[in-house]
């Protein structure tokens, strides 16, 4: 009786033991991919050391994570194979997202009515927490918060992320490690002004390579980076959506046509495709060069806002002269000076339409912009009133677009220059990209509406505005 006893007690234990086990483990909702940290790490059958060791893992392999429990986390090893490692000797492979445009906004929650807390640059590298009906919570090492998911593209997922570009170093000497550490050995040094090739980047590290052969990594920090573009060596090359020739054809360039890189992958090249968004063309099409061709405006994309239309006529001038159908003039005769120029530029409206103030944001977001330009004209009760203004919303992402424009409009002697002020115009304040609001003149004053409708100040004022452009993105 008491041999029965004694047994049963056993099983008891052994079943409470396996009863917390399961109660302690916890399933992961959403899967994640871990990375091992330690050379020779011991799979085991179940999360404890007391269980049977079933195979070893390197350093660097990267695993499906599906279960955590009590410091020990149960890996996908194959598609019928799984096993547990010490939680210690792996790390989380956080899921990366790039800007593709400078001075995104960054805000306290997922719409555009939330505060803006802070920016991202074109080329910056977050942390993707969560998406949520078309925003995307981000990470940095300063700030938590949402940003517009049309302005992101995916990073590589993997531990690092590769990218072509070329740099410049900016300290004296620069130490070149045989790992992203400063703890790893010294392979070697560069020295000020050098130019370096970036392969790779991991957290504050660059791995790069020199032209002598050298290749490590350095602190990012002393690295000065500048975009990459690649030009198309022949006509009707097939831009597609993924990087392979199975893959959908989004677009075809011809010979001589630039992009800039974004990213490279094995034999392709992830590219800004204006109005697309991004896409991928065969490196063995494509010859890589390291400086923006041309001009400051080649291949931005510039959305212009030809205020009013169709129901909507705007104000009316002394001679009869509506807002709408002045705007509208100017609008197309800047898109035929920055299209000369090798911008892409589109209208919100190209007619005399009637186009909503959220549609026009609309556009500006679709054709992921790198600026947007409102263009109107002023009135006033007091018809002696004169004079032309830039209005911008946000004094960190707008005030520098509209600044560029006052040395050239300034310098427009028929028209009287009144600066730079703020406007809560819904076109600009809800546009998360660099955005201005021009009022170029007041039709209500009775000699000022014939200066700004003649073809002498249309073709002074669109010159101005594409001579600030061109300041603003060099």
């Amino acid at each position: 009786m008491f041999h029965f006893k004694a047994k049963k007690a056993v099983y008891l234990f052994i079943a409470a033991i396996f009863l917390l086990s399961i109660h302690f483990s916890t399933a992961w909702a959403e899967t994640k991919t871990v990375i091992t940290q330690v050379d020779r790490l011991n799979v085991r059958e179940g999360p404890g050391t007391h269980y049977r060791v079933k195979k070893m893992l390197n350093k660097g392999e990267t695993y499906t994570a599906i279960a955590e429990t009590n410091g020990w986390v149960q890996l996908q090893l194959s598609a019928t194979e799984t096993g547990w490692v010490a939680k210690q000797y792996v790390s989380e492979v956080k899921r990366r997202m790039i800007s593709t445009v400078d001075q995104l906004r960054v805000r306290s929650s997922p719409n555009s009515e939330a505060s803006v807390i802070g920016y991202l640059q074109r080329g910056q590298s977050v942390e993707a927490i969560e998406t949520k009906n078309g925003w995307t919570k981000v990470k940095t090492a300063s700030l938590t918060g949402w940003v517009s998911s049309t302005y992101l593209t995916n990073g590589n997922e993997e531990h690092v992320h590769s990218s072509i570009q070329a740099g410049i170093v900016t300290a004296d000497t620069l130490n070149v490690r045989t790992q992203p550490s400063q703890q790893a050995n010294v392979l070697g040094k560069i020295t000020h002004g050098q130019q370096v090739r970036i392969m790779a980047e991991n957290d504050q590290w660059y791995q790069i390579t020199t032209n002598s052969g050298l290749t490590g990594w350095v602190s990012r920090a002393y690295i000065s980076v500048s975009p990459s573009y690649v030009k198309v060596l022949y006509d009707g090359v097939n831009i597609r959506s993924m990087p392979s020739l199975q893959a959908k054809v989004q677009a075809t360039a011809h010979r001589g046509q630039q992009y800039r890189i974004i990213t490279s992958i094995e034999n392709w090249y992830k590219i800004e495709v204006p109005g697309k968004g991004s896409g991928y063309i065969a490196s063995w099409l494509v010859s890589a060069v390291h400086q923006n061709p041309k001009n400051a405006l080649y291949n931005k994309t510039i959305v212009i806002d030809a205020g009013h239309g169709g129901k909507d006529s705007g104000t009316i001038g002394k001679n009869g002269i509506m807002e709408k159908m002045l705007t509208l003039k100017t609008a197309q005769l800047l898109q035929q000076r920055l299209k000369e120029a090798g911008a892409n530029v589109i209208l919100t409206r190209t007619t005399d339409k009637y186009v909503s103030l959220p549609d026009r944001v609309q556009i500006a977001h679709r054709y992921h912009a790198d600026a947007f330009i409102s263009i109107h004209y002023d009135s006033s009760s007091d018809s002696r009133t004169r004079g032309m203004t830039i209005y911008y919303y946000d004094s960190l992402a707008d005030y520098p677009l509209a600044l560029s424009f006052a040395g050239p409009l300034s310098s427009i002697t028929s028209v009287p220059y009144r600066g730079i002020r703020f406007g809560d115009f819904h076109v600009i304040r809800e546009t998360d990209l660099p955005s201005v609001l021009f009022e170029l003149g007041y039709i209500s004053n009775p000699a000022e509406v014939n200066i700004v409708a003649s073809n002498k100040y249309q073709q002074q004022i669109t010159e101005a505005i594409a001579s600030g452009l061109r300041s603003y993105f060099q």
